[in-house]
C-alpha cells in the first residue's frame, strides 16, 4: 500500500472517530439524564416497600397520616407538599427547600423524636434500618410520587420480595352481614385474634371476641373510624389490615437528644424589638417566647450551641406547625451562630419550633411598636414540663 492511501485511510478513520465522538457527546447528556430517572425511580420503589413494612400502622398505606387512614390519631401525613420542597403559595419546588427537607427526613426517621412516640430507626441508634433504607425512605417521603405502590404493596404485598400483603390471607364471608351485625362468619379465623383489625368493602371493623373455631365466628364492632356500618354480602373479601400502636414517648436519647430538665417557665420579653435573640442547648431553647415589632422587618440571631447537634428555628402563622410557613434557617450542627431576616409581620402569634427536635417549641407575639407587652399565658412548653408528660406524636 503506498503512502498516499495510507494517509487518506487514516484521514478517514479520524474523520470518522471525529464523528462518532461528536455523537456520543450529544447522547450522552440524555443517557446520563435517562439513567439518573431510572435509578431515582427504581430507590422510590425501594422506599414504597420499605414504607409497607414498617410505616403503615402508624401513618396509612398511602403517607395520608393516622387520621384519615384510621390507623394511629397522631400520626402526621407524609404526602405534604411542604416535604416534598414545594413553596406552599406557589406549588414551585426549589433545589435548596428538597434538599432542606430531606436533610429533615433522615433525621428524623434516624433518631426519632425524643419525647414523643416516632421511634429511633437508624441502626447507628440502636434501629432496624441501615443508611441506605433510610435514603431510600426519605426519597420517597419527599418526591411524593410511590405513595400508590406503597398502597399496592401494603394491600398485596410483592412475590418477588417473599411479602405478603394484608389482603393475602384469602379469608372470606360465609354469611351475608347487614348493617346492624356484630358476628362475623369466615372461611378462616386461624390468623385472626382478639384485637384484630377487619376490613370489609371498605368498611373497618375491630374483633371483640376469641374466634370461635368451630363456628369460625368472631365478634365484632362496627363503623371503626370515620367508616361507615353497611351490608356485607357472602363470598365478600376479608382483609386483614395493621392496628396501630399506642406507642409510649421515648425516653431513650439518640442523636444527642436528652428530655429537657424541667424548669420554670420563662417569663419572657418585656418589651418588642426588630432584633430577636435565641439559643439552643441541651436540646432546649433557651426562651419559649419571643416578642417581636409588628409591621417592621425583623431579624433573629439563632446561637445553636449544641456541639455535633443539628436545630433549626422554624416559624409557622398562628399556634402550631399546621400553620402557614413564615421562615426558617437551615438545619446545621452546632457549634453555630445563623442569622435570619424576615417580615414584616403582622400583629399576633406565630409558632416557633425545630423541625428536627420538635418538643423544642415556643411563641413569637407581634405588637405595634409602643404597645405593652401582652399578659403572660399558658404556651407551648419549649424547656419545661412537656418532657414530664409528652403527647405521643410519630413524625416528620
Amino acid at each position: 500500500m503506498n503512502t498516499s492511501k495510507q494517509i487518506n485511510i487514516m484521514v478517514a478513520l479520524v474523520f470518522i472517530a471525529v464523528l462518532a465522538t461528536g455523537a456520543y457527546t450529544m447522547w450522552d447528556p440524555s443517557r446520563a439524564s435517562d439513567a439518573r430517572k431510572d435509578e431515582l425511580q427504581k430507590t422510590v420503589q425501594r422506599g414504597a416497600f420499605l414504607f409497607s413494612q414498617n410505616c403503615i400502622a402508624c401513618h396509612g398505606n398511602k403517607g395520608e397520616g393516622g387520621s384519615a387512614s384510621n390507623r394511629l390519631k397522631a400520626a402526621p401525613p407524609l404526602n405534604r407538599p411542604d416535604l416534598q420542597g414545594k413553596d406552599p403559595k406557589t406549588g414551585l419546588v426549589t433545589e435548596q427547600d428538597k434538599a432542606q427537607q430531606f436533610k429533615f427526613v433522615v433525621n428524623t426517621i434516624t433518631c426519632g423524636r425524643i419525647g414523643k412516640g416516632m421511634p429511633t430507626w437508624g441502626q447507628s441508634q440502636g434501629g432496624t434500618l441501615n443508611d441506605e433504607q433510610i435514603r431510600q425512605l426519605a426519597t420517597l417521603i419527599t418526591e411524593g410520587t410511590g405513595w400508590n405502590l406503597s398502597d399496592t404493596f401494603a394491600i398485596h404485598g410483592e412475590e418477588k420480595f417473599h411479602y405478603t400483603g394484608y389482603a393475602s390471607a384469602g379469608i372470606k364471608l360465609t354469611q351475608a352481614m347487614d348493617a346492624s351485625a356484630t358476628t362475623a362468619f369466615l372461611t378462616n379465623v386461624d390468623p385472626i385474634g382478639k384485637g384484630s383489625r377487619l376490613e370489609i368493602d371498605g368498611e373497618l371493623m375491630l374483633v371483640t371476641t376469641n374466634p370461635d373455631k368451630q363456628q369460625k365466628s368472631v365478634g365484632v364492632d362496627r363503623h371503626l373510624g370515620t367508616t361507615k356500618a353497611v351490608a356485607h354480602t357472602a363470598g365478600a373479601a376479608v382483609w386483614l389490615p395493621p392496628v396501630p400502636p399506642d406507642p409510649a414517648p421515648i425516653t431513650q436519647p439518640a442523636c444527642g437528644q436528652n428530655l429537657p430538665p424541667v424548669v420554670p417557665t420563662p417569663s419572657g420579653p418585656t418589651s418588642a424589638t426588630a432584633d430577636l435573640k435565641i439559643s439552643a442547648q441541651g436540646t432546649a431553647f433557651d426562651t419559649d417566647k419571643l416578642l417581636g415589632l409588628a409591621d417592621t422587618s425583623l431579624t433573629i440571631t439563632f446561637d445553636n450551641k449544641d456541639n455535633g447537634v443539628a436545630h433549626n428555628i422554624h416559624f409557622f402563622k398562628g399556634a402550631d406547625a399546621t400553620g402557614a410557613d413564615v421562615a426558617q434557617t437551615a438545619i446545621e450542627p452546632g457549634p453555630v451562630v445563623q442569622t435570619l431576616t424576615f417580615g414584616p409581620l403582622a400583629t399576633g402569634a406565630y409558632y416557633y419550633r425545630c423541625d428536627v427536635h420538635p418538643q423544642m417549641e415556643g411563641t413569637l407575639t407581634t405588637v405595634a411598636a409602643g404597645a405593652a407587652a401582652p399578659p403572660a399565658a399558658a404556651t407551648p412548653a419549649a424547656t419545661g414540663a412537656a418532657a414530664a408528660t409528652p403527647a405521643a406524636s410519630p413524625t416528620p
